[in-house]
């Protein structure tokens, strides 16, 4: 019976979750009334901090990443594929695996691994010691003060630092691959920037918004979901980074079978 009771909990906890989740989302966006005005001073200076933190002071780090990956592995996919296939293929390939998947995918990644774990930490040592419950006293909504800067500047942090990795992977791999196998750099990297459709463009938007909504909610409702004891904090925050990393996946998983 225990064993039964086992599996059953472990079927159901996965909807409770769903549940939970969307009912934090739902009390998120009802923030935004028309009649409200959102982003007053206080909310501005957290968003700001926000930035800052999670886009200023990761540049470095996306930097070393789209150097790394641009000469280790762009470089390498262009020599193996100059060497069966065409330059047409070639670029379109380069387009939709480059672009499309591993440059947001690292970012988020490193945005799970830098951000979404210290913002975790964050709100939950602001539970723990009880900072909240005075604000909700004074009138201040926690999900207007704490919750949407933190969300919209993820969205924000996500898209631009995936952007800047892509063109600093891409600038890197194609100028490396073709100082080290001697061919036009310059005409590899128009041909691959001309064979940007429509497509590809609103692909790479669109996940990125969801990859960077997705990691921001998550970290919110793990760290706001932690009790009055200091040991739950990183547990939340370890539960914030697998489920952000497994939502990742799921969503890179569902763009990758729209494009097939």
């Amino acid at each position: 019976m225990k064993f039964f009771g086992w599996i059953g909990r472990l079927c159901i906890e996965p909807f409770l979750y769903i549940i939970d989740l969307t009912y934090f989302l739902t009390q998120v966006f009802s923030v935004w009334q028309p009649h409200r005005k959102i982003f007053n001073r206080a909310i501005y200076s957290v968003l700001l901090g926000q930035l800052i933190f999670t886009g200023v002071d990761a540049f470095a780090m996306i930097s070393f990443f789209a150097l790394a990956v641009g000469v280790g592995i762009t470089s390498q996919l262009i020599y193996l594929m100059n060497t069966m296939i065409s330059a047409g293929e070639i670029t379109d390939i380069l387009s939709r695996l480059l672009i499309s998947e591993i440059g947001p995918l690292v970012t988020g990644v490193i945005l799970i691994g830098r951000s979404c774990s210290a913002m975790a930490v964050d709100l939950g040592n602001t539970k723990v010691r009880g900072e909240i419950e005075p604000l909700e006293y004074l009138g201040i909504n926690v999900d207007d003060y704490f919750v949407v800067p933190r969300i919209v500047c993820m969205v924000i942090c996500q898209f631009v630092l995936a952007l800047y990795f892509s063109i600093i992977m891409l600038v890197c791999g194609v100028f490396f691959s073709g100082y080290i196998y001697h061919f036009s750099a310059l005409d590899s990297l128009t041909t691959l920037l001309n064979t940007l459709n429509f497509s590809v463009i609103i692909t790479f938007m669109l996940k990125n918004l969801l990859f960077g909504f997705n990691i921001g909610a998550l970290a919110c409702y793990h760290g706001l979901s932690v009790g009055n004891s200091p040991t739950h904090v990183p547990q939340q925050m370890q539960k914030a980074v697998v489920m952000s990393m497994l939502f990742l996946s799921l969503i890179d998983g569902y763009f990758l079978l729209l494009t097939l």
